[in-house]
Formats: structure tokens, sequence, C-alpha cells
């Protein structure tokens, strides 16, 4: 009788995981978050639904999944763009590429997710540990930017990093129900950003130029 190499089960196990997800990812950004079914994720890889079920056991594991990969990503795109960057205004600019454009196609994602942590102490625990590392990423980066003197002392950057996490959740997950396009939310969160990290108005912001 044959032994199974567990270790390689293990890694197929992931890789395919990690295809279901990217094609639900990819149906979501194509059709909108409902068009994200099991039916679609097998018609879209080209395998059965039974064979879903092996890795996902219902829609509900999927679209979980599928969320977590969403913040994953957000805390990968701010470790890359704020690891080594002190130019203030460069970084507000990269952020908010990458919290807004980056993001638009998954914007029903965030505007479901109170919902789901609301009704999922499990889920709730798991987001709030993604969204706590990135605060902690994007407080690191503040407290680097300040010893260069572009934020005034007053500025506290645990505090500030906070309400940079706060208002883009507040923007993303509000902004399909009062109707507020996607780049009048990104020019409020640069605006605002600006003002609380006291860089501005009167600073001339590279994004103008």
């Amino acid at each position: 009788m044959s032994r199974i190499n567990t270790e390689y089960h293990s890694e197929y196990r992931q890789d395919a995981k990690k295809k279901i997800i990217a094609a639900a990812l990819n149906v979501a950004a194509e059709h909108g978050w409902d068009a994200v079914t099991l039916d679609a994720i097998a018609q879209n890889i080209g395998v059965t639904k039974p064979a879903l079920y092996s890795y996902f056991k219902n829609r509900e594991a999927l679209l979980r999944e599928v969320t977590l990969e969403v913040i994953r990503n957000i805390q990968t795109g701010l470790g890359t763009t704020l690891a080594y960057d002190n130019d203030i205004h460069r970084i507000i600019r990269d952020l908010a590429e990458l919290l807004f454009e980056q993001q638009k196609p998954y914007a029903n994602i965030f505007f479901q997710l109170p919902i789901r942590l609301r009704q999922d102490p499990k889920n709730r625990e798991e987001f709030t540990h993604l969204f706590d590392n990135n605060r902690i990423i994007i407080r690191d980066c503040l407290v680097r930017v300040k010893t260069q003197g572009v934020m005034l002392q007053k500025v506290d950057p645990d505090t500030a990093a906070s309400m940079i996490i706060a208002m883009t959740m507040g923007l993303l997950t509000s902004s399909d129900v009062l109707k507020i396009d996607i780049n009048v939310a990104k020019k409020i969160w640069i605006d605002t950003v600006e003002r609380y990290l006291l860089i501005g108005p009167n600073v001339r912001s590279r994004h103008d130029t």
C-alpha cells in the first residue's frame, strides 16, 4: 500500500485553495459580490462544485476567506508602501492609491464587513487582529516620518494611525449608501489626513502638481 506524501498533499491543497480564492476575487471584480457563488467559482476554474466542498463547506466560508484575503493584501501593500519612504506627501498619495483605487473592485466587501463582524465573534477577533496589524504598520511609519520634522510634535502617531484606519473604513463602508464616488471619497481622505497630520491646508501637496 503506497503512502501519501502529506507535506506535498498539504502544499497542493493550499495552492488549490489560493486559486479558488483568486477566482472568487476575479468574479467579484467583474460581476459584483453577489455573483460569488460556489457554482460560479467551479465554472471559473473548471472543477465540479462538489470538489469545492473539500475546501469550503459553504458559500459563507468562502466569502469569509475572500474577505480575509483582501485585508491581508492590504496589509502586504501597507508594508511595501510604507517601509522606507519618508516623504509624507508621497506616502499619503500612495496610501490613498492602495486603499481606494486598488480596492475599488471589492467595495461591497467593505460595505458588508460591519455586519459580518457583528454576526460572528470568531471572525471579529480575527479581523480585529488584522486591522490592528495594519494600524501598527501605519503608526510605525508615522513615528519614522515624525523624526524628519514634517509632522508637528503634538501629533501622536498611534492616535493618527487609528484615525486613518477608522476614517478609511468609514468611507469605504458608507460610500455605497451615501452614493459617494470613489474619487470623491479618495479626495476627502487625502484632505482630511493632511489636515490631521498638520501638513496642510496651506502646504501644497505633490498630488496637486
